[in-house]
């Protein structure tokens, strides 16, 4: 049978040459030689056909590692009685046209035969094992690289089989819940009795959505160890695609970083705290005087009464209005220890509440305005809606109010010109509370840095550079912010904040 009534048979390998990466040819066991090599045979290889063809009987002895060709010529010894569709498996090193061999991996059948009904033509499929290799050893660094990252991060690894409901781990998954690395166990169990039970019915919701909409799900649980030892989880889980009946995820151990984060809190809390204190300090004086002018009405005022009582010449309309002035005064006294006991105390976790604007501006002002008043410096509030409400935390506001306020103090108390100013306005959603002062403004390079930590203009004792970098703070906590407008006349900060915080 001559190759050229293979023709047909030709194109048919010609279309399946297209779609494989393998060596595919045509070998002529009883002559021994190469009929037909596909493309990528040519290309890997550096032979032409003919090349090959010209090798005539030789091919074998010319192109094979001398080690492999008795191995091969016993296999083709065997080739000539395949059965149809029966296989010949061969491994054996190529030499190329440049001398180089390479590891090849066979697949031999039959393809035509001879009259006599044995084979005489065999198709073969080679693969170049150097390739797969190569593609072995970058997988293998892959999943050694993610193995790292995966320890690194101490992140385990976690497949579920939704239908059977059938948890699996890898080591670290039973690590991270303190849980012994024993067959015999079962996942689901062990971290269902592990969880706290305040957690579970939020991370089963997040669970059951994830499995109802095909989603990706994040959540976070606490889990108690045998040594009662609590640790916090958090897991990430997700489908291959969209039919897949399996979830594929993993889980890290994030205490560490929730220790962190209350830490750094409580660290905040204090500064916050101790910021608060450091402003009182600074009005100490003006707020004794607030209370001892009070003080000294009632004084004045009992001791009208008891002269009216030691003298026998008692007059209602004298007592009444005595009485009267002493009720206003201690009304005051009281309305300004109400304030500072307000201010002292920590405000950050407070809930939010409904605050009247005016109620901000006036118990800030009661712990400022005798200071001021002393100091030469006029606070003046322009016109606002007094009936105007919002949602905040009151303590906090007024500790950014007081700060606002001080600031202006120290800036122009030695200036020849000394006011402030504090306007209101607002739409439907938002406020706008600005202080200005009569100072000139701030100069570029100071201004882009004062929201910073520590950062402070001021002498030694005089500050410690954190009331505007909490004060911006608590405005984002609230959505808003503070800024300073750099084109004004005079200087003026403004806080800016949504008047209800559920529309965020």
């Amino acid at each position: 049978m001559a190759p050229e009534s293979f023709m047909d048979q030709d194109k048919f390998l010609e279309k399946i040459n297209r779609l494989l990466p393998n060596t595919v040819y045509i070998f002529d066991i009883i002559e021994r030689k190469m009929v037909w090599l596909n493309e990528r045979g040519l290309e890997l290889y550096g032979y032409t056909v003919q090349d090959l063809q010209m090798m005539g009987a030789e091919y074998l002895a010319l192109s094979m590692h001398p080690e492999d060709l008795p191995g091969v010529e016993a296999a083709l010894q065997q080739a000539p009685s395949l059965a149809d569709g029966e296989v010949l498996n061969l491994e054996y090193r190529f030499k190329d046209r440049s001398g180089q061999y390479h590891r090849i991996k066979d697949q031999v059948t039959s393809f035509a035969r001879g009259e006599n009904g044995l084979v005489h033509y065999v198709f073969g499929i080679a693969t170049n094992l150097e390739d797969r290799k190569a593609y072995e050893e970058t997988l293998e660094k892959t999943i050694d690289k993610l193995n790292l990252c995966l320890a690194a991060g101490k992140m385990g690894t976690w497949e579920w089989d939704i239908k059977k409901n059938i948890l699996y781990w890898d080591p670290r998954m039973y690590s991270l819940h303190g849980v012994p690395m024993d067959p015999s166990l079962s996942p689901v169990h062990e971290v269902n009795v592990r969880m706290f039970p305040e957690d579970a019915p939020e991370v089963n919701e997040r669970v059951a959505t994830a499995v109802r909409e095909h989603t990706d799900f994040y959540t976070t649980y606490r889990i108690r160890y045998d040594n009662e030892e609590i640790h916090h989880v958090k897991c990430y889980g997700k489908f291959t695609n969209k039919d897949d009946k399996r979830m594929f995820g993993v889980a890290w151990d994030e205490t560490q970083e929730i220790q962190t984060e209350q830490q750094m809190a409580e660290a905040r809390a204090k500064m916050i705290s101790a910021a608060k204190m450091a402003a009182l300090g600074e009005m100490s004086a003006g707020i004794a005087h607030e209370i001892n002018n009070p003080l000294t009405v009632i004084q004045a005022r009992a001791f009208q009464l008891t002269q009216m009582v030691e003298n026998d010449k008692l007059d209602i309309e004298t007592i009444k209005q005595a009485a009267d002035s002493i009720n206003r005064t201690a009304d005051k006294i009281a309305r300004i220890i109400r304030s500072l006991r307000s201010f002292a105390r920590e405000g950050t976790l407070e809930p939010f509440e409904i605050v009247p604007i005016k109620t901000i501006i006036d118990e800030t002002l009661e712990f400022c305005k005798t200071r001021f008043f002393h100091h030469g410096i006029e606070i003046e509030i322009a016109p606002y809606d007094e009936d105007l409400e919002m949602e905040c935390r009151l303590v906090q506001l007024e500790q950014v109010l007081l700060n606002l306020l001080n600031n202006s103090f120290d800036a122009i108390e030695t200036l020849p010109e000394k006011w402030i100013r504090i306007h209101v306005t607002h739409d439907d959603h938002n406020l706008e509370i600005s202080v200005i002062d009569s100072g000139a403004g701030i100069a570029k390079d100071i201004a882009d840095k004062m929201m910073l930590p520590f950062f402070t203009t001021k002498e030694v004792g005089k500050g410690t550079g954190l009331g505007l970098s909490i004060s911006s703070g608590i405005l984002r906590s609230h959505k808003g912010e503070l800024t300073l407008e750099p084109t004004a006349k005079n200087t003026t900060f403004k806080m800016k904040l949504p008047l209800w915080q559920q529309n965020i």
